[in-house]
């Protein structure tokens, strides 16, 4: 079965992680089962996402059938700087969608920029996956309301809200159509629950893949533990992220 991880992180110099060549990571991405992956930025996260970008962008530069990469911006440096970095991000980096984690990058959902952002990577054709399941900054209803407000722009909740907040989760995903979950980092008893209750064809499958050796590998073997079909499986694994952002892989 085809899998394509819909989180994974670009090693940097944060989180305890280190920079790692492409094709090296690529290779171990391969080891652990991967035909494909969305790639973030790491130290972006933590400031001067302009740059980091551009890092991203160039590690990836001859590995596009199999990362899609995925820029960030900060609302915290305004609507119109974050617009114009989404701008660069699209028409000179070839960027696939935006990755935003408010606990990180220490912004509210409530600032006045974080919509507008949302709008405009959704005229550009981004997804946007949020970090969520951390109060008080990123819970999944908050991201709800958000999406409610766009409802052009796809919006996946990166952990589809961890162990605490995966029914709020839950209730995000089947009330707005635009919302996927990622399962990524979630218990399995729960990763269950959400796939019992929520549209099949919105569910991802994600592992955070970059920080440590085997996460790929765990995760993949934690949605094999559930009770899901391989019909199932095979959508979370491969055939909803293909739809969503299409790889040669």
């Amino acid at each position: 079965m085809k899998i394509i991880d819909a989180h994974t992180h670009l090693p940097g110099w944060s989180f305890g992680s280190r920079p790692r060549p492409i094709r090296e990571l690529r290779r171990a991405f391969e080891d652990e089962g991967l035909a494909g992956a969305w790639l973030f930025t790491t130290d972006g996260l933590l400031g001067e996402p302009a740059r980091n970008n551009d890092i991203l962008a160039e590690a990836v530069a001859e590995h596009r059938d199999f990362f899609a990469p995925f820029c960030t911006v900060n609302p915290l440096d305004g609507t119109d700087a974050a617009i114009r970095e989404l701008d660069r991000c699209k028409s000179k980096l070839g960027m696939r969608g935006l990755k935003l984690h408010p606990w990180v990058q220490a912004f509210s959902m409530m600032h006045p920029a974080v919509e507008p952002v949302l709008a405009h990577a959704g005229n550009l054709g981004f997804p946007v996956i949020f970090h969520d399941g951390t109060p008080p900054y990123t819970s999944s209803l908050q991201i709800a309301a958000l999406a409610e407000k766009a409802p052009q722009t796809t919006i996946i909740l990166g952990h589809a809200g961890l162990d605490d907040l995966y029914e709020d989760a839950i209730l995000a995903c089947r009330r707005h159509p635009n919302i996927y979950l990622c399962l990524c980092s979630t218990s399995g008893g729960y990763s269950e629950q959400i796939i019992r209750h929520c549209p099949v064809e919105r569910l991802l499958f994600g592992s955070d893949g970059g920080f440590m050796p085997n996460l790929i590998k765990l995760a993949i073997a934690k949605l094999h533990e559930t009770d899901a079909p391989a019909s199932v499986l095979r959508k979370i694994f491969y055939d909803n992220p293909q739809r969503l952002l299409p790889l040669p892989a």
